[in-house]
């Protein structure tokens, strides 16, 4: 997890040590900027006393600025390993309530974490699909299975829980202890992979066995467990050495999850509750286990509740843990989060997901002027649903992935190059990054729900943290600066010429530029290799790149009309794409003519870099110089009628249910929203409704986007929607 903001050392990391496993999370700063990661390691609990001696869990120091002289520990092993811990360790122990660890664990991830909460059911097409968070979690019954099984009601935030935990002996720890019996599995790990290749049905005595077939007078299939290791006795001593270890750790890990199941339904029955979370290191990401508790949920509540389950369960108490051991001042500063899959872990070898580093971001909440921020969804195209979409993507950004490369290695050589190391180093970066985003398309192949819901969006998320990664903070940087000053010497000309015409046909004439501005921008050349051939050659200027604008997305008329008529917006935000010929020519010049028309003008521009996108601090240059040439502007800078603002984002694509709180602020009195450019318009946003007026203006420069909508390659958007 890591907090980009923080500035202290965190004095404590946290254990979770349970009757099978321990778990830790600990806290490291990095070196040269502000911020952090939070770590997690596992081990066997029964090796704990060795894991101290030899510091086997402990953090390492190297590259890692943190205070370790305060220990947050939950869990039994809290207690049963205290003067261990002091004396191995030399460290102050915080014991914390192991219940209230957890809770405060699964409050945290459940109503932060993007799709961090799944269903799995291998009846479906798709087993795994990822649940939307409610708008009020509470109440839910929490099932953690560790060497036993927890179960507790859960009240509200403040984490209290309705009366004494309840739960059964039979957990984890059962399954563990009696395969450790039966079989010659040395871990849990390998007793898990075992069960994955058994088949219980040579062990269990089902329906079927005894029916000789479904009964269908109560329901029951031929497939369903009668009596699970039910023909072990009816085998001979002698037949009985033949069964197979691996049908009887399926077997036995039916038994357990089956039981776990249908328990943590009668609890849920008693107490009214309809949504069932299961976390524990019993579960460990295992398409088995998961399949059997839904299985059983589903039976006994016959489809009425779901089982849910964490793409962190594991360390929820580890969570809780730090995070309650968090200062106060931390804690109460109002942030949502980001995931980084640059670089991922999985909670065992067999997890259907994976789990990234998670970015806190303060100060961050949504776009106010949403009509629903609970039914908003940015996207427009739908990946999840459609394996023909999800490969058209993936090998797309894999086909053009090493010309990006040695784009992005032509460009860093120009501009500096040698001020941050040898060609040599730069080479080997870019070849390192290019083999990590690879490696994570071809993962998403596979898996494509492994990082949650797949999207264009998080495809393209994903391409600049595996770039940041490597040290790519701003590859575009130098092109940009190119971009701006080749454009601005353009601007008086392009306006002086504009200003002559009349009113009418002014908007159409500058909204034709942001349309030709948006087409002339790099940002897509991982996306459109004739646009890329184009810049490559030289044959894609200004006046060339101005496209046709498709009838059905045409609401210049309508737009003309409001624009003519009084009275003048109060204000617009004008969420603004990229840097040259796009933000200069194009949306300049329209923000100049609804300033002159009385409205106030807010630029909302990224706070960090992404692609060639204009940043917040790179458009403030620019229109500073630009108003250098034209008093109006000068003049509507002096008085703050035009103001560059951070969206808080460094993404190519805007999601409106994460704006700075600045953004959020300035939404107050605005009456008019402007998103301009692919990547807040179409791939993102073309569907969002806003309580005001809205222009989307942008060109399709992707065939499988414009195909979907009804238009062709290079088609402009002019699309007007009034409230």
């Amino acid at each position: 997890i890591v907090f980009p903001h923080q500035l202290e050392d965190l004095s404590q990391i946290a254990v979770d040590v349970g009757g099978s496993l321990a778990k830790v999370v600990w806290f490291s700063r990095s070196q040269d900027s502000p911020g952090g990661r939070l770590n997690f390691v596992k081990f066997e609990t029964q090796h704990i006393d060795q894991a101290c001696r030899a510091k086997l869990w402990w953090p390492p120091l190297t590259g890692c600025a943190i205070l370790l002289n305060v220990t947050a520990a939950t869990g039994g092993g809290a207690h049963k390993f205290y003067d261990l811990f002091k004396s191995k360790l030399g460290v102050t122990i915080h014991r914390e309530d192991e219940m209230e660890c957890l809770i405060t664990g699964l409050n945290f991830l459940v109503r932060q974490i993007p799709d961090e909460v799944f269903t799995y059911d291998e009846r479906r097409n798709e087993a795994m699909l990822f649940e939307p968070t409610p708008s009020e979690i509470f109440p839910y019954m929490l099932v953690n299975i560790g060497s036993g099984v927890s179960i507790l009601k859960v009240l509200g935030r403040s984490s209290v829980f309705a009366d004494a935990p309840r739960g059964t002996s039979l957990g984890g720890g059962t399954l563990w202890g009696l395969l450790s019996l039966l079989t010659d599995a040395k871990s849990y790990d390998e007793m898990l992979d075992l069960s994955k290749d058994g088949d219980n049905r040579n062990v269990d005595m089902l329906v079927g066995d005894i029916y000789g077939g479904d009964y269908s007078k109560v329901g029951l299939k031929a497939s369903t467990i009668a009596s699970s290791f039910g023909k072990v006795f009816k085998a001979s001593p002698a037949d009985r050495k033949n069964f197979k270890q691996e049908d009887i750790s399926r077997s036995l890990l039916y038994l357990v999850s089956n039981n776990i199941g249908q328990i943590a339904y009668l609890n849920a029955q008693a107490h009214g509750v309809q949504r069932i979370y299961f976390s524990g290191f019993f579960i460990r990401g295992h398409a088995v286990t998961m399949n059997t508790l839904n299985y059983a949920i589903n039976f006994w509540s016959k489809g009425k509740i779901k089982a849910l389950f964490l793409r962190h369960e594991g360390y929820l108490g580890a969570m809780g843990a730090f995070l309650r051991n968090a200062t106060p001042r931390r804690r109460s500063i109002s942030f949502q989060v980001l995931e980084n899959f640059s670089q991922v872990e999985r909670i065992s070898g067999t997890s259907p997901s994976a789990v990234g580093a998670i970015e806190v971001m303060s100060n961050i909440r949504a776009f106010p002027l949403l009509r629903d921020v609970q039914t908003y969804t940015p996207e427009t195209t739908d990946l999840a649903s459609d394996p023909r979409l999800q490969h058209y993507w993936l090998d797309l950004l894999d086909k053009n992935l090493s010309d990006l490369v040695t784009m992005v290695v032509e460009w860093q050589l120009k501009e500096d190059g040698r001020k941050n190391g040898s060609e040599e180093a730069l080479k080997a970066r870019a070849v390192s990054f290019e083999s990590m985003y690879r490696n994570h398309l071809q993962r998403l192949r596979r898996e494509p729900n492994a990082y949650g819901v797949l999207t264009i969006r998080s495809l393209l998320n994903l391409r600049e943290q595996c770039l940041r990664e490597m040290g790519f903070t701003d590859v575009f940087e130098g092109v940009k600066k190119k971009e701006n000053a080749a454009a601005m010497p353009m601007f008086f000309e392009l306006v002086k010429e504009i200003d002559l015409l009349p009113e009418d046909e002014q908007i159409k004439a500058l909204t034709d530029n942001v349309l030709a501005g948006i087409v002339q921008e790099k940002e897509n050349f991982v996306l459109s290799t004739t646009i890329q051939e184009m810049l490559k050659k030289g044959q894609l200027g200004f006046d060339l790149a101005k496209s046709n604008t498709h009838a059905k997305f045409n609401h210049l008329s309508r737009l003309q009309k409001r624009l003519l008529s009084p009275p003048p917006y109060r204000k617009a935000i004008v969420f603004v794409d990229n840097s040259g010929a796009d933000a200069i020519l194009g949306i300049l010049p329209f923000v100049r003519y609804l300033v002159k028309k009385g409205t106030r003008v807010i630029l909302a521009a990224n706070t960090r870099p992404a692609v060639n996108d204009i940043t917040a601090y790179e458009l403030d240059g620019v229109l500073s110089e630009v108003a250098k040439q034209d008093g109006l502007l000068a003049e509507a800078v002096k008085k703050s009628w035009i103001k560059v603002v951070g969206t808080g984002s460094g993404e190519p694509c805007l999601d409106l249910r994460r704006v700075s709180e600045q953004i959020a602020s300035e939404a107050t009195d605005t009456d008019l929203v402007i998103l301009e450019g692919m990547g807040r318009a179409i791939h993102t946003n073309f569907f969002a409704k806003f309580r005001v007026d809205c222009l989307k203006i942008a060109v399709f420069k992707n065939p499988q986007v414009a195909e979907q909508l009804g238009a062709q390659m290079y088609d402009g958007i002019r699309i007007f929607e009034q409230v």
